[in-house]
């Protein structure tokens, strides 16, 4: 999984820079027989035999091939043996068998020749006695050449090193090379980071021969700072590779090669120019993660580890919806069932998001059940499968570690502050309890099935066809909101605020956002910093100063909390053809003041261009279930819940932004500004 997305983003940061300049130097294959004589006199006597004889040998290894090209011999004497070391151009195959074809038979006619001329010598000799370093790293390799000896190389801008890698040139050059001249003293043969994990992964995936990998893997990697940057050169001295031949006949990996404008003839260099620019983006960016931090934290997020029996597709049966659904129905007796798909289901943002880390099922699993009473048509369902809050921390983390390492550890160190906490139990607690009071602006609740060991929580509930609803998925469609259906919206979620007890709902907390002060702080000033965000510096400094006075403020307003919906925006509202709204998703519920879930509202149906009389009209009905409080009372609860809001959650969709753009987030903004400012006037 790490690996993945670092060669993704190592992609991305050369493909941003202007791309990659490549250059094949020299392509060549070895082969090295070894004769073994009684005595080193016998040995130095096939010397003087070889040589005169050189061209015709060469002549005749190329007859052996079409593509075969003998560009030079050399002959080595060690004691009683010799090591003849036959270098060749194999045009687009890696050459190995090639090469061995074309010396085996050469080298027998030659033989045969040595034998009719010196009858008395006795030799015997084997098609490679290892000087070629076969599949082993070696210097001769590196210097004389095995494979292609390809260089790489990319200029970084500054702005890039930051906005992609998150760190910056100076932490590079603090670490490299230290760690290159250390490597040096340990006796590392080449220096780079992890070259082999982009070159084995495109070798699997083109039909190369792996047992080559190893010596393919021999890289040089240097970083140069320059007056914008960073120059970086990858210099792959031995890599084995070939576009025809070998594997790369099988029809996915010809596939791959296809894909890479690398199949076939003519193509072998443009293919060691690829993964030599591929390999150079992994070592940029896993380099990267190691100095400012990521590493560690992108493997753990990353990872495969399953710990328990996850729930899968397999266990969506009709035993368990029968066992799930017998309470609400015990008539019910379930023939047969089916998933479906749904185009229109959205999991959301941090289903998302968590499905990045974990290969849970999680997320709408739509279902069509028939039943044993044929005279009943099919009944749709919708089960919601929830993800722990620990997991939707670890999504968050794994967002946040590519964006500011700093700011991945606040989201853990205040995950217990955040509205996050306890996500999987509150929505099933609040659908149970909203289905035990009849609150009528949900959807039907079945039933929910928890098993707390295989961290399954399932939600069964009414499934939303689209064609009996409308508004939906709304949130970037400000247009089709009518002042009524606004109004009908703040109506629904205040029954929900009056009649809600939350002391039968003992999973939702009270929110106390000063309790995670230190993460909003890092939120805003990465804002700040980044200098691309709408957000105006002089509102970012101004909710900072905010923050500081947040749990004061919040103290001295005399108006009650209530437990909120804390997402309530048109992603998570819908109307039935009836008229009624309908809301769903409650995992974020927490208790603060009723105007948290208003201002949300407004700021997604509300077009930036508002007038302030829209704003006051729709404020003022939300007041009017209020009485008991004054306006002024109530604009104060007001202004410090828009500030919570901007704090809390449009800064979270700007920082998001950097990675991830969300469509609306740039709009509700604008809105949410403005509101702001009229507040703070009024």
């Amino acid at each position: 999984g790490a690996l993945i997305y670092s060669m993704n983003r190592g992609a991305k940061l050369l493909s941003r820079s202007g791309g990659v300049s490549a250059e094949v130097q020299y392509q060549r294959m070895l082969r090295a027989p070894m004769l073994v004589f009684n005595t080193p006199r016998e040995a130095r006597l096939f010397e003087d035999f070889f040589y005169p004889l050189e061209a015709s040998f060469m002549e005749a290894a190329e007859s052996w091939s079409n593509h075969a090209k003998v560009l030079s011999c050399q002959l080595l004497t060690d004691e009683n043996c010799v090591h003849l070391k036959v270098y060749y151009a194999t045009g687009d195959a890696s050459g190995q068998n090639m090469t061995t074809t074309c010396t085996w038979h050469a080298l027998t006619d030659l033989m045969r020749k040595f034998r009719q001329m010196h009858p008395e010598v006795q030799v015997e000799f084997v098609i490679e006695g290892n000087a070629a370093s076969d599949k082993k790293v070696s210097l001769d390799s590196i210097q004389m050449g095995r494979g292609i000896k390809v260089v790489a190389s990319a200029n970084i801008p500054e702005q890039l090193i930051q906005e992609v890698l998150r760190t910056t040139s100076e932490k590079f050059l603090t670490f490299f090379d230290p760690a290159r001249r250390f490597a040096e003293k340990q006796g590392m043969i080449g220096f780079n980071i992890n070259v082999t994990n982009a070159i084995a992964s495109i070798f699997v995936a083109t039909g190369q021969d792996l047992a080559s990998i190893h010596e393919s893997g021999t890289g040089f990697l240097d970083i140069q700072p320059t007056s914008t940057g960073l120059a970086c050169t990858l210099t792959l001295t031995n890599l084995v590779v070939g576009t025809i031949g070998g594997g790369t006949h099988l029809p996915k990996q010809q596939e791959v090669l296809h894909l890479m404008g690398c199949s076939g003839q003519g193509k072998v260099e443009r293919f060691a120019k690829l993964i030599a620019s591929f390999a150079l983006g992994l070592e940029l960016s896993t380099f990267a993660a190691i100095v400012s931090g990521e590493f560690a934290k992108s493997h753990e997020k990353l990872g495969r580890n399953r710990p328990v029996k996850w729930l899968v597709k397999a266990d969506i049966d009709r035993v368990l919806i029968q066992q799930g659904m017998s309470g609400k129905f015990p008539e019910l007796q379930i023939d047969s069932i089916s998933i479906f798909q749904a185009q229109e289901l959205d999991s959301g943002i941090l289903t998302n998001l968590t499905q990045r880390i974990s290969n849970k099922l999680i997320g709408f699993i739509p279902v069509r059940l028939t039943y044993q009473n044929e005279s009943q048509g099919p009944f749709e369902v919708i089960i919601r499968s929830k993800a722990l809050d620990t997991d939707l921390i670890k999504g968050l983390h794994l967002l946040a570690s590519t964006i500011d390492t700093e700011l991945a550890d606040l989201i853990f160190s205040s995950k217990d502050a955040l509205e996050y906490r306890n996500s999987h139990i509150k929505d099933i607690q609040l659908n149970q309890y909203l289905d035990s009071v009849k609150y009528p602006y949900f959807p039907a609740f079945y039933c929910s099935v928890r098993d707390e060991h295989r961290e399954i929580y399932l939600i069964f509930q009414e499934f939303l066809n689209k064609q009996d609803f409308r508004l939906r998925n709304t949130e970037n469609q400000p247009e089709v909101w009518t002042a009524d259906e606004i109004k009908l919206c703040i109506k629904a979620i205040t029954i929900f605020h009056q009649q809600t007890d939350p002391e039968q709902l003992p999973a939702v907390k009270s929110f106390q956002p000063w309790k995670a002060k230190s993460l909003y702080i890092k939120l805003l000033q990465i804002l700040i910093q980044e200098k691309k965000t709408d957000f105006p510096p002089d509102v970012l400094h101004y909710l900072l100063d905010v923050l500081d006075s947040l749990e004061d403020n919040s103290k001295e307003i005399q108006v009650s909390k209530t437990l909120i919906h804390h997402d309530f925006n048109p992603r998570n509202l819908m109307f039935r053809r009836s008229g009624e709204p309908v809301i769903y998703d409650w995992e974020l519920a927490v208790i603060d003041f009723p105007q948290r879930d208003i201002l949300e509202l407004l700021s997604f149906v509300l077009k930036p261009d508002f007038r302030p009389e829209e704003l006051n009209s729709f404020l003022a009905y939300h007041h009017s279930f209020y009485p008991v409080y004054s306006i002024e009372e109530w604009r104060k609860a007001c202004l410090y819940s828009m500030q919570v809001y901007l704090i809390t959650r449009i800064s979270f969709y700007e920082v998001s932004a950097i990675l991830a753009n969300y469509d609306f987030s740039a709009r509700v903004l604008q809105t949410s500004l403005k509101m702001l400012d009229l507040l703070r006037n009024s």
